[in-house]
């Protein structure tokens, strides 16, 4: 320390400090000492869905009105299924809570990478079946041993088919995807789709059921890696502009062929009802005209106009618009 600087203690505050240490009134412990610290590893790229998780969520709510729709026409049952949203975690804690037996499907979702999962909880096979049958929805408790009859397989296949076609086209504003069914068990251990460690992205449609302490759900799991691969199409809403522009112009084109009648009103006459009884064939009535004739379609009045004569035919020459707020 340099003569031009100042102690940061006094002698007197010296003199006390050493005191309170001789005297043991110092506190035990130490400020400061061995405090709580997250380990952070900067080699590793922190997990997130970020703004892929808006996509994933539109997507989902697509696939549940499309369900639903063909639930209803297919199965005759109009269930009623919550829409999912996206959670992250590890494959390994997901995998090892799935309940046995399930309908644990397998399935390729190209362009995304790799292999995608759909599991179909029993009790939505068996609510499905009873509901086909004109049975009451009520849970049923089997073992793990118990496999799935040929009736609830067939159950299976039908709803497999109906997630696959719409998970399909609530996808489509995004990408064509096109799913492959790779394999298909009822133990949910059986299913590799990623390791233990690796993160997964869970979508969970819960099935509402009149004994609410059951649960009964279809999940669709993606893997992180697949997704986060496509994360700058998931961010981009491109495809669904194009998507609303080439609806907007169909619909443009199919309201130009919609047919309207339009009616010209020269002139309004006020007449008695006694008047018109004592009219006849060849009879003549005298009203004043309006400066402009009025032009309705599907008797909404829209413009007013002059008539004239166009050729040989008589016409209107449209003026003005009469619709509020229109000049």
């Amino acid at each position: 320390m340099s003569e031009s600087e100042e102690p940061l203690l006094s002698p007197e505050e010296l003199s006390a400090i050493e005191d309170m240490v001789a005297d043991g009134k110092f506190g035990s412990e130490t400020f400061g000492y061995n405090p709580e610290a997250e380990v952070i590893s900067i080699a590793r790229n922190e997990e997130n869905l970020g703004a892929s998780s808006v996509a994933i969520a539109q997507i989902n709510e697509r696939f549940h009105r499309f369900f639903r729709t063909r639930l209803l026409q297919d199965l005759d049952y109009n269930a009623r299924l919550s829409v999912a949203e996206p959670k992250l975690q590890l494959y390994s804690d997901y995998i090892h809570n799935v309940v046995s037996p399930s309908s644990v499907n397998v399935v390729e979702m190209t362009p995304l990478k790799g292999e995608a999962l759909f599991v179909i909880h029993p009790q939505v096979v068996y609510s499905c079946l009873d509901n086909w049958y004109g049975g009451q929805l009520r849970p049923l408790d089997v073992g793990e041993e118990r496999g799935f009859t040929p009736n609830e397989n067939a159950v299976i296949d039908t709803l497999c088919g109906l997630i696959f076609k719409s998970m399909t086209d609530a996808w489509a504003p995004y990408c064509d995807v096109n799913i492959t069914q790779m394999s298909r068990d009822i133990n949910p251990l059986f299913a590799n789709i990623a390791a233990d460690e690796e993160s997964v992205v869970v979508n969970r449609f819960e099935l509402r059921l009149p004994d609410d302490s059951v649960s009964a759900y279809i999940d669709a799991i993606y893997t992180y890696q697949s997704l986060n691969l496509q994360r700058d199409l998931l961010r981009s809403r491109m495809q669904t502009h194009d998507a609303d522009q080439n609806w907007a112009n169909r619909l443009s084109r199919s309201l130009s062929d919609v047919d309207f009648k339009v009616f010209v009103s020269g002139g309004v006459l006020d007449i008695s009802v006694d008047e018109l009884s004592n009219l006849s064939v060849g009879d003549t009535l005298a009203f004043d005209p309006p400066e402009k004739a009025e032009i309705k379609v599907n008797d909404f009045p829209l413009f007013s106009a002059d008539i004239g004569i166009s050729g040989n035919k008589v016409a209107v020459k449209l003026e003005e618009t009469i619709l509020r707020g229109e000049n």
